[in-house]
């Protein structure tokens, strides 16, 4: 029952995000109550395998341009809360090899029919990647979304992997025109860190700096998603256009970050979220009930 109350009050609830242009309708909502029996399955063995001390689940929820070339191995996840790769955890590894929901599944069930929006690439367990982890530098101190690190994911992830559409729908944002961040606005953030936000939506707009350059999809029924801190947009990719399962979109970066202006450092990665309205799936819960939220999303099942 939790779970299933994850799912619906994900589809509804509110945060202080930037709104997608299609709300969740009431289909929506009750549609993700009935997938949440199945993301339950997937949560519970995970649950048991978060350390003793884990949080218990709540009641939930543009600028076209060649890639630079690749810097050196990847090193953190989000700026100030770096996650290193001996900091991981050794996970069995879980492919992203699942066939796309069929369009009867797809109907019944917004948030089913995605693929990993890295070919081939796994979904981690460690936690400083997963939405819902602590994130101290942001107003509201929570990841919203799932990262994608070469050490984590396993696969290569530089400036020329592409990043594929996880699900098909139309561009409601494409950040072209992107001017990269500089030392100036480093400061100011951290400014704002110390001294702390004027208001919400100073926080939020200081959020979405450091997202970098983006692309949204919006798949409908209330649900899109975001591919954040992007080194360059593919060909053709703008707003208003459509896009199908498994097209080309962009490139892993550091867009946003502190990384792209120092060449001492390297950030790249993608950062993904499934956004559900004005919240984002996951929300309220724990970070590992979350991912199972995701590996429903993108049909996989673990053992």
């Amino acid at each position: 029952m939790i779970f299933a109350a994850a799912a619906a009050v994900a589809v509804v609830q509110a945060t202080n995000s930037d709104t997608p242009p299609n709300p969740p309708t009431e289909e929506a909502a009750a549609l993700a109550v009935g997938q949440s029996g199945q993301a339950q399955q997937a949560a519970q063995p995970i649950a048991q395998s978060a350390d003793a001390d884990a949080e218990q689940p709540l009641q939930p929820e543009q600028q076209e341009q060649t890639p630079a070339q690749p810097m050196d191995a990847p090193d953190s996840a989000e700026p100030s809360d770096a996650d290193e790769p001996q900091q991981s955890e050794a996970v069995a590894p879980v492919s992203s090899s699942q066939p796309p929901a069929t369009p009867e599944d797809e109907q019944q069930d917004p948030l089913q029919g995605f693929i990993v929006p890295i070919a081939g690439a796994h979904v981690t367990e460690y936690e400083g990647h997963l939405p819902n982890a602590t994130r101290t530098y942001r107003n509201d101190g929570i990841h919203e979304g799932f990262d994608f690190y070469e050490w984590a994911a396993r696969v290569t992830i530089d400036y020329n992997t592409e990043i594929l559409a996880a699900k098909s729908g139309v561009v409601i944002r494409a950040d072209l025109d992107y001017v990269d961040i500089t030392p100036a606005d480093w400061a100011r953030f951290e400014s704002f860190w110390e001294d702390g936000f004027e208001s919400d939506q100073q926080a939020e707009d200081v959020l979405d700096e450091l997202r970098g350059r983006q692309v949204w999809i919006d798949h409908g029924r209330g649900v899109v998603t975001r591919y954040a801190h992007l080194s360059a947009i593919a060909e053709g990719i703008a707003v208003g256009v459509e896009v199908q399962q498994g097209q080309v979109i962009g490139y892993p970066g550091e867009s946003g970050q502190e990384e792209v202006y120092d060449p001492d450092k390297n950030d790249i990665h993608l950062h993904f979220e499934i956004r559900i309205g004005d919240g984002w799936l996951g929300q309220g819960e724990t970070p590992l009930t979350a991912r199972a939220l995701y590996l429903h999303a993108f049909g996989i099942t673990e053992d």
